[in-house]
């Protein structure tokens, strides 16, 4: 059986997206399982995010896609033990002009990553719907779709589930199995947003994981400090939830 690839994406920006890639794979590590994360948005935010500065590696994942470097070439170890990184630039802007005369370029990711020795590999997508995040959807075995408490949270939401069905539709793909909507900066206080936002995803409401992100300050001065959660503030509501979401995840894919 090969790796369970998890893509985490959301065309809306700002709702949790890296923070699930980076904390998510960290406590998938931190349970012994030999994890690889792929940061397939141009802004680089998942590799920054563990500890590498732009400039600091000559390969990215733009070469993957484009030069057909190996990906076990230009993965790079991480500081958490069993968590290995394939870093992004922003020269994989480019990528989607390059990738368009390509055959098969939404199967490009999906060839890359063909026996590559790892038992989890999560892809941090771009919050858009193009080339490179229906790269990520046709590699990908399951979804994971972070939705903030906001108003907007839910803007493109109809587009993204559209999109899925329509690239996974020659698949044996099952909603209801493999993919999860996880609710971020959740505040309980904020009653009139969480009730809002409940009611629109009200159709969607067996594909809700049980387990919530709460608002929590320490995940975003982890992110400053290029850290994961679970070595910035272990003891964190933050390591806490993204701690329960990789038991609750391990529960659901491993039964």
């Amino acid at each position: 059986m090969g790796p369970r690839i998890i893509a985490i994406t959301n065309q809306k920006g700002g709702v949790g997206k890296t923070t699930t890639a980076i904390n998510f794979s960290c406590g998938l590590a931190r349970k012994g399982f030999k994890v690889l994360l792929v940061d397939l948005d141009p802004q680089a935010h998942a590799t920054i995010g563990l500890g590498l500065e732009p400039g600091s590696y000559k390969l990215a994942v733009h070469d993957v896609l484009v030069n057909k470097t190996r990906v076990e070439d230009v993965i790079v170890e991480t500081q958490v033990s069993g968590l290995y990184l394939l870093p992004s630039h922003i020269r994989l802007d480019r990528a989607e002009q390059q990738l368009i005369p390509e055959m098969y370029r939404e199967s490009i990711l999906q060839r890359a990553l063909d026996g590559v020795d790892f038992q989890f590999i999560l892809i941090d997508c771009r919050p858009t719907l193009g080339i490179l995040t229906v790269n990520a959807l046709k590699a990908c075995n399951f979804i994971i779709v972070p939705c903030e408490i906001a108003r907007y949270s839910l803007e493109g939401f109809a587009d993204l589930m559209e999109t899925i069905q329509t690239v996974k539709s020659a698949e044996e793909f099952h909603l209801e199995r493999q993919l999860r909507i996880l609710l971020t900066k959740y505040d309980a206080r904020k009653s009139v947003s969480v009730e809002w936002v409940m009611r629109q995803l009200e159709p969607f409401r067996g594909l809700l994981f049980e387990t919530k992100i709460r608002q929590n300050e320490a995940l975003n001065q982890a992110h400053m400090a290029m850290e994961p959660i679970f070595t910035f503030k272990p003891n964190s509501f933050g390591a806490e939830d993204y701690a329960q979401l990789t038991e609750e995840f391990l529960r659901l894919c491993l039964r």
